[in-house]
């Protein structure tokens, strides 16, 4: 028996190796997947699988659509029933309002209102990505400040060693090891500003992805990425069509005249069918039928300031369209123009003025090192030189956020 015992428990024991070995090797894969850098594209396919913003927004189609099942709602009929003493004793009634007209204008207009819910869900979306792009390329351009911070570390400490070396040597004065110190100070310090502003472009990303703002996230790619610019002329023409606004604005003016077309119906009277029975009447009968139609008359309400104001809207709804699509064409010169221009400067920033100060960094601090030059040139060639790559990467920044907003006014993607 304690040996069938030993038995079993090999075998149980072996089994759970077994499943232990089998979920350790599956779930290294998810790791190594979670722990992949993000590109752009990766980070926004998360953020619209799990963003909690997004997911709200969409639920306004659920609500249009329950509007519309709403508006194809017939009326109830109404069911009386009276006693009295007078013959017949007793009346039954059931009466059917009868209103197929007023009801389609209802459902055309929720049909109308249901498609500004497509438009509602295409414009949180480019929200979305638009956020989610500043966001990502924040994080990268963090990225390469603290890159950039780490590399001028890495230089003042060279300067702060070659000038000691000279101070021992006593071909430099005391001072100049104290400027090169203070220099690589400075340097330190906005290492660490550097580092505090990557986590806290971290936790921006990671809130559009729904995630912990502490999660660790790495990214991948170029700030400077970004797809060919169209031609002016092809811009404009998508701004008019995929605008997010105009095709609110449009879609506004055909609710508008849905609504002027049920309000119009809603001027004839809906009548009410009635059909029943009467009970007890002694000396004529004991049962009896009843049928008959009902209607309001017109004379008054003929739903004349309702009409008027909805004439109003449709034309103000008109002039506000009007307004805003040319509003939209120069935005979306505008937009063209700025991200030229931005593409333009960081062009010039990569293959010209990076470049040229770190060529003339290296000539400062050799010089130096020679004892040809003053720290003071080394110093100021490293404050260049910082100047210079930062600019660049504001530039870079600016260049994505002009990006987003040619974006914006398209409604999409560039294409």
């Amino acid at each position: 028996m304690a040996f069938a015992n030993r038995s079993l428990w090999r075998r149980h024991g072996l089994r759970r190796a077994v499943a232990l070995l089998s979920a350790c090797a599956s779930a290294a894969p998810a790791a190594r997947a979670q722990d992949a850098p993000l590109t752009f594209e990766s980070a926004l396919e998360l953020a619209v699988a799990n963003n909690l913003e997004l997911a709200a927004a969409r639920r306004g189609r659920a609500v249009r659509e329950a509007e519309l099942q709403a508006a194809g709602q017939h009326p109830n009929p109404d069911l009386s029933f009276e006693s009295t003493k007078d013959t017949p004793h007793q009346t039954l009634l059931l009466g059917i309002p009868f209103e197929p007209w007023k009801r389609a204008r209802r459902m055309d207009t929720a049909r109308e209102q249901l498609k500004l819910a497509d438009i509602e869900d295409a414009a949180a979306l480019q929200r979305l990505r638009r956020e989610v792009r500043m966001a990502f390329y924040g994080l990268l351009g963090a990225d390469e400040a603290a890159t950039l911070a780490g590399s001028m570390v890495q230089v003042a400490t060279r300067v702060r060693e070659v000038a000691q070396a000279r101070f021992e040597e006593g071909a430099a004065p005391r001072l100049d090891v104290m400027q090169a110190e203070l220099g690589l100070s400075r340097a330190r310090a906005d290492l660490e500003l550097a580092r505090s502003a990557r986590a806290s472009a971290q936790a921006e990303l990671n809130a559009l992805l729904n995630r912990r703002a502490t999660d660790a996230l790495a990214v991948e790619g170029d700030v400077a990425d970004g797809a060919p610019l169209p031609a002016v002329d092809q811009v404009t023409a998508a701004a008019a069509a995929g605008n997010a606004e105009l095709r609110t604005a449009e879609a506004e003016v055909l609710i508008e005249d849905r609504r002027l077309g049920q309000l119009k119906a809603e001027r004839i009277p809906t009548p009410t069918f009635s059909i029943g029975a009467v009970f007890d009447s002694p000396g004529e009968f004991d049962v009896g039928y009843h049928a008959g139609v009902s209607v309001a008359v017109p004379l008054f309400d003929r739903n004349q300031g309702q009409i008027a104001g909805s004439l109003v809207r449709s034309e103000q709804a008109r002039l506000r369209r009007d307004a805003l699509r040319r509003s939209v064409e120069a935005r979306a010169f505008a937009a063209h123009a700025r991200a030229v221009a931005q593409r333009a400067q960081v062009t010039a920033y990569r293959e010209t003025l990076v470049p040229t100060a770190t060529t003339i960094e290296s000539l400062a601090e050799e010089g130096y090192r020679l004892g040809r030059s003053p720290v003071l040139v080394v110093l100021d060639a490293q404050r260049t030189l910082r100047d210079a790559k930062s600019e660049y990467l504001g530039a870079l920044l600016s260049f994505q956020s002009a990006l987003a907003d040619l974006e914006d006014v398209l409604g999409g993607p560039i294409q």
